[in-house]
């Protein structure tokens, strides 16, 4: 039976008028479905479309899908394309910011590049630095010591042009990117040099560096000590004080540089070879040693004590002053050295003992003096400082120490100063004798006769103190050879020493008036030495004065 739904084919050979066909109707037949079957047609139908139902419209998001991904598409070939083509110029030129023995060769070719080299080569300069040690080579020939063409060739193959978006942004955000990139030193390796000329004298080179590190060791022990290891600002003994004492390693420091100048490297840094550029401390000492050596020398520092002298302050004893007198024996035990003390207290003595040393002063009157000898003066007692000094550092003292003394004067300022207030100042030259008090004021003065000198009985000058002042007294002479007798016996109503109890002032009642207002006198009438007084100046003179005062004999001669 034909199927009224299905459309009829046209037939080719029809008129374009359309023909009308009778229809038939088929008889109806009735058919029975078992049950439950229209449910599964329902079913079946959901998914089918309805032929007579509109079609539903796409969403034009898909649309916009679709041209973004040609968008993203053309993005990545232009990328790709761009990013082939970076590979391709920076395998075959240089980065920005690229250096080659000092030139700038940014965004050079091979031939470029190397052609600029050999135009400003001159700008290289080599400078080896570490621990205080500083060094620069400079080439003094008149030809280029750099081998362009290898250098630019190693520069560029050693660039990683596949990495160029990354290694383009460093460069351009450095100053200068060196050719010579950052590598590890291998001092046992085969230096190349190959990036170098043959106007590169190799053996000047070395000779140059050598010298200098020599020059720069003259100022290390090699050894560890005391002075080495103490750290004066931390006020104690370190270990990298003590290392700092280590010399610098000739031989490796030169093939650092050399390898760095294969490099055409602009710095050569001592760092970068650590413990290789220092010869080791004698002994072989390691860390633990010496941290030893110190914990023990530290042990013997923290006494802090100001020396005083009359008052007034002496000198300081604190760690670095300890630490010269601190030795360590071949096992670097620390002792406190004995000797190294005394002489030390030795010398701080001889700083302020004035006894017999010369002085020069303006008298009040406006003469200017001098004197030198004598007994009268500061006398520091040296064993007793030493004692003192040493149980200070073993106590660990602080504060005060007045220094002892054996004589000791007025006053001190320093050496060649006159270290008197009060005196008599006896001028032999004038034979004048004249009594100051300390500030200066004229209290008493005299005509003098003194010892002859032309019978050698010259007073002797210096600087004294009065001995004693106890009024009369009886004079007495050498022993005569021949008799056995004293050669003289003089009974004198005032009797003031000066040198031991034989030369002083005293009064002459034997002496002319006259004589002692002439300054010629004492080469005819001079005494065995004293210093002779009219009687009645010798009794005021006894009266003003006591036992200590300083008495300067001088003489213009």
């Amino acid at each position: 039976m034909p199927d009224n739904n299905r459309q009829h084919r046209a037939n080719p050979m029809a008129s374009d008028r359309t023909r009308s066909i009778p229809s038939v109707t088929a008889p109806q037949t009735t058919r029975v479905r078992p049950a439950g079957t229209a449910s599964n047609d329902r079913r079946r139908n959901q998914g089918r479309k309805n032929p007579n139902r509109p079609a539903r419209q796409q969403p034009a998001r898909n649309k916009k899908r679709g041209h973004g991904k040609l968008i993203a598409g053309v993005i990545v070939g232009v990328l790709a394309v761009g990013y082939v083509t970076g590979v391709v110029a920076f395998s075959n030129m240089t980065y920005p910011h690229t250096d080659i023995a000092g030139v700038d060769v940014s965004l050079k070719t091979a031939r470029s590049a190397a052609d600029r080299v050999d135009s400003a080569w001159k700008n290289y300069r080599l400078t080896v630095t570490g621990d205080s040690f500083s060094w620069s080579y400079k080439p003094k020939t008149k030809t280029s010591i750099v081998n362009s063409e290898a250098a630019v060739k190693e520069a560029i193959s050693s660039q990683n042009a596949l990495a160029w978006p990354v290694e383009l942004l460093k460069s351009l955000g450095s100053s200068t990117r060196h050719a010579a990139a950052e590598q590890t030193v291998d001092l046992n390796g085969t230096i190349d040099l190959s990036l170098l000329s043959k106007s590169f004298d190799k053996t000047a080179f070395e000779n140059e560096l050598g010298e200098a590190v020599d020059k720069f060791n003259q100022g290390r022990t090699g050894s560890f000590d005391t002075n080495g290891a103490y750290d004066t600002d931390q006020g104690k003994f370190t270990v990298e004080k003590a290392r700092s004492n280590e010399k610098l390693n000739k031989e490796n420091i030169v093939k650092l540089a050399e390898i760095q100048l294969s490099r055409l490297s602009k710095t050569a840094n001592l760092s970068s070879i650590g413990n290789d550029a220092y010869v080791e401390l004698s002994g072989g000492v390691d860390d633990s040693k010496l941290q030893q050596a110190c914990d023990a020398a530290n042990a013997l520092l923290g006494v802090n004590v100001t020396l005083k002298l009359n008052g007034n302050e002496a000198g300081k004893i604190d760690g670095s002053t300890v630490i010269n007198w601190i030795s360590f024996d071949d096992a670097l035990n620390p002792t406190l050295d004995t000797s190294a003390v005394t002489s030390w207290a030795t010398d701080l003595a001889n700083s302020f003992n004035t006894v017999g040393t010369t002085r020069w002063y303006t008298r009040p009157d406006g003469k200017e003096c001098v004197a030198e000898g004598g007994s009268y003066g500061w006398s520091v007692d040296i064993s007793s400082t030493v004692k003192s000094i040493e149980d200070a550092v073993k106590n660990k003292q602080t504060g005060d120490i007045d220094l002892s003394y054996k004589t000791k004067g007025d006053t001190f300022t320093k050496k060649g100063e006159p270290d008197w207030k009060a005196y008599i100042d006896v001028d032999l030259t004038e034979q004048h004798a004249r009594y100051y008090d300390e500030n200066g004021n004229l209290l008493w003065e005299s005509g003098i006769i003194s010892g002859n000198s032309t019978k050698g009985n010259g007073t002797p000058t210096g600087i004294y103190c009065i001995n004693s002042n106890s009024g009369a007294s009886t004079l007495i002479g050498k022993k005569d050879p021949t008799t056995g007798e004293p050669s003289y016996k003089t009974h004198v109503d005032y009797w003031m020493p000066f040198i031991g109890n034989s030369i002083g002032f005293h009064d002459a009642s034997w002496q002319a008036d006259a004589s002692f207002s002439n300054s010629q006198a004492y080469l005819t009438v001079g005494s065995h030495g004293c210093i002779n007084l009219p009687p009645a100046k010798a009794k005021e003179l006894s009266g003003m004065i006591k036992t200590g005062l300083c008495v300067v004999v001088h003489s213009d001669n």
